[in-house]
């Protein structure tokens, strides 16, 4: 039985609703999550992290707003 068979099985023994699909920005939240923190604990580029950060709300597929986003970047990374 493979993983995603195992998780889904697991959800329709609980009754619950199966997870959503991934979300397709999920590689640039990462980027973002990654230069932010480079930014904060080494010295890296705020201008990787303000490129990283338009390339979320500019993707087609993105449904991030730009309040939305920096209310993640604040709770993840400066609280």
């Amino acid at each position: 039985m493979t993983q995603d068979n195992y998780i889904t099985d697991y959800y329709k023994q609980k009754c619950r609703d199966l997870p959503e699909s991934v979300d397709p920005v999920s590689d640039l939240l990462q980027e973002l999550d990654t230069a932010t923190i480079e930014m904060l604990n080494l010295g890296g580029s705020p201008v990787k992290v303000k490129h990283a950060f338009e390339a979320v709300l500019n993707h087609p597929l993105s449904t991030w707003r730009e309040e939305t986003l920096n209310y993640r970047q604040r709770q993840l990374h400066y609280k």
